[in-house]
C-alpha cells in the first residue's frame, strides 16, 4: 500500500481546526464464531466506554499495531501496542476506565463481560481505511482483574502461503521431501509470540493438495486452512481410534494441536508409520524441542519418526522508500560470508551530525516512517533436518555445539544464514539482524515510539 505523504501545517502560525485533518476511526461490525451481543442487557457499559475503546482501537491501527495489550497495575492499567513486534508502552489508564474499556471489548466480541475468573476467547469483525480485519480477543484473570490480548489480523494478508512470509524455495522443497512419504513427523517450535502458529500453518501449505490428502485435526481458533479437510472426531473416540479412521480414508498428512503432554507424543510416534504429521511442539529452539521430544517419547522413537524441526525469528523489513546504499567493505563480506561480487547492501538513514543544525532529520527524510523506518515483518527461517549424521549426533552427543556443527556439515540452512540472505538482498539491515539475534527483540526501535492515545490519556 503505498504511503500517504504527511501533513505539515503552514508556517506562521498554529493550523486552525478547520484545517485539522479528521482521524478515521474503526468501525466495530459484530462478534465472530457465530455469537450474539446482548446490548439491551450491558447497555450502561456500552454506553460509558464504547466510545474509549473504539478510539483505542483505531490509534493502535493508525500505528500499525497488531498486538494490543491492556494489562492490570496497582490501581491503573497499561495499555501497550506491539508493532512489527517491537512493544511500545502507549498509555496508562485509570482503574475504572480501564476496567470498563475491558469489559466492553469482552463484550463485542462475543465474551461474558461478567466472567472474570476463567479465561476466555473470541473475536470481532472490524473495518478500518477501507480494509476488512479479524480481531481475536483472550482475556486472561490477573489476581482480581483482567489481563486483555487483542491481536488484529488484515483478512487480505493471510500469512498461510509459503510466499506470503517470504520463504525460501529451498526450504520449501525440503518440506515437501520430509512430508511426501506418508510417514514422520515435522515439527514445529520457537518462543511465545515469534509466530509459530502461523509457522506451522505455511509448512501446511508447503504439501502439495493435489498429490496429497491432508487433515486437520487442530483447533485454529477461527483461521482457516486453504485445500485441507477438517476432520471431526467422533465422540468417545480417543486419539488412536481417530487415527485408525484417518488412515481408512487414505490421507497422508495431518495437522495437529500443539503437542502438550509425553501421552499424546508417544501416540502420534507410534503412527508416525503410517502418517505423516506436521505440528508445534515445546521449545524456543530447535535444540530445546529435540531434547523435549526425547524426554516424552526416547531417543529410539525420535531416530525413527522424527523428520525435521522448523524455527523462524521475524525481523523487520528497511522501508523501500528511505533505506540507504553503501558499499560494504571485504572485511565485512567474509565476515557475513559473502561473495565479494556484493557490491551494495542497504541500512536505515543515518541521524543528522550534531553539529549541522541544517542536515535532514530521520523523519524528514522518510516522513511517513515517522523516524522509524522499517515496515513490516519477514521471516528467517531454519530447518533441522535427522540426517544420517544428525542421528548420531542425537544418539552419542547431543548438544547445541554438536547440532550447529552438523547442521553446517549437512549445508543445513540455519537462522543466521538465512538472515543473512535478508541483508544481501536488502530486505534488511545487518544493524536489525545484529538487534534480534542479540536478544534484542524486545528492545524499541531506534525513532519515535507512538503518541499516548489522547482520551484515554
Amino acid at each position: 500500500m503505498a504511503k500517504k505523504p504527511v501533513d505539515k501545517k503552514p508556517r506562521g502560525g498554529e493550523a486552525s481546526e478547520e484545517d485539522q485533518p479528521q482521524l478515521e476511526m474503526a468501525l466495530f461490525q459484530g462478534p465472530l464464531f457465530d455469537r450474539v451481543v446482548d446490548t439491551k442487557t450491558h447497555a450502561k457499559l456500552i454506553q460509558s466506554a464504547l466510545v474509549a475503546a473504539k478510539e483505542m482501537v483505531s490509534d493502535a491501527m493508525r500505528r500499525r499495531a497488531h498486538t494490543i495489550q491492556i494489562e492490570p497495575r496497582e490501581g491503573r492499567f497499561a495499555l501497550r501496542y506491539t508493532i512489527d513486534g517491537a512493544p511500545y508502552p502507549a498509555a496508562a489508564l485509570p482503574g475504572p476506565r480501564g476496567m470498563a474499556m475491558v469489559q466492553v471489548l469482552k463484550l463485542l466480541s462475543g465474551l461474558d463481560p461478567t466472567e472474570r475468573v476463567q479465561p476466555q476467547f473470541g473475536g470481532l469483525q472490524l473495518e478500518f481505511a477501507d480494509r476488512k480485519y479479524e480481531v481475536f480477543v483472550e482475556s486472561t484473570p490477573v489476581g482480581k482483574a483482567e489481563r486483555l490480548r487483542i491481536k488484529i489480523f488484515d483478512v487480505k494478508q493471510s500469512l498461510q502461503r509459503p510466499q506470503d512470509i517470504g520463504m525460501p524455495e529451498t526450504i520449501k522443497d525440503r518440506i515437501r521431501e520430509i512430508t511426501a512419504h506418508r510417514s514422520g513427523v515435522l515439527a514445529v517450535c520457537g518462543p511465545p509470540d515469534s509466530g509459530v502458529t502461523t509457522l506451522s500453518i505455511v509448512a501446511v501449505h508447503t504439501v502439495d493438495p493435489y498429490l496429497y490428502q491432508v487433515f486437520n485435526l487442530s483447533d485454529l481458533r477461527g483461521r482457516k486452512l486453504i485445500n485441507v479437510s477438517d476432520f471431526v472426531p467422533e465422540q468417545g473416540h480417543d486419539l488412536e481410534m481417530s487415527f485408525d479412521r484417518i488412515i481408512r480414508r487414505e490421507a497422508d498428512v495431518l495437522f495437529l494441536d500443539p503437542l502438550k503432554s509425553p501421552e499424546v507424543a508417544q501416540t502420534i510416534f507410534q503412527y508416525a508409520n503410517r502418517l505423516s504429521f506436521i505440528l508445534e511442539i515445546p521449545g524456543n529452539t530447535p535444540f530445546e524441542a529435540l531434547s523435549k521430544l526425547m524426554e516424552w517419547v526416547g531417543v529410539d522413537m525420535v531416530l525413527q519418526g522424527l523428520r525435521g524441526i522448523l524455527t523462524q525469528k521475524l525481523i523487520r523489513k528497511l522501508c523501500k522508500d528511505c533505506k540507504q546504499a553503501y558499499r560494504p567493505n571485504p572485511a565485512l563480506l567474509k565476515k557475513l560470508g559473502l561473495s565479494e561480487q556484493t557490491t551494495v547492501l542497504y541500512r536505515p538513514p543515518a541521524p543528522p551530525a550534531e553539529d549541522d543544525p541544517a542536515a535532514p532529520t530521520v523523519e524528514e527524510l522518510c516522513g511517513p516512517c515517522g523516524g522509524d523506518p522499517y515496515h513490516g515483518r519477514i521471516a528467517a527461517l531454519e530447518l533441522l533436518e535427522i540426517t544420517d549424521g544428525m542421528k548420531e549426533v542425537i544418539a552419542t552427543a547431543l548438544t547445541p555445539e554438536a547440532v550447529r556443527r552438523q547442521m553446517n556439515a549437512d549445508g543445513q540452512v540455519t537462522l543466521q544464514k538465512d538472515a543473512i540472505r535478508l541483508v544481501a538482498e536488502g530486505v534488511t539491515s545487518l544493524e536489525e539482524v545484529q538487534r534480534v539475534f542479540a536478544g534484542g527483540g524486545k528492545k524499541r526501535p531506534v525513532g519515535k515510539r507512538p503518541r499516548p492515545p489522547g482520551p484515554q490519556g
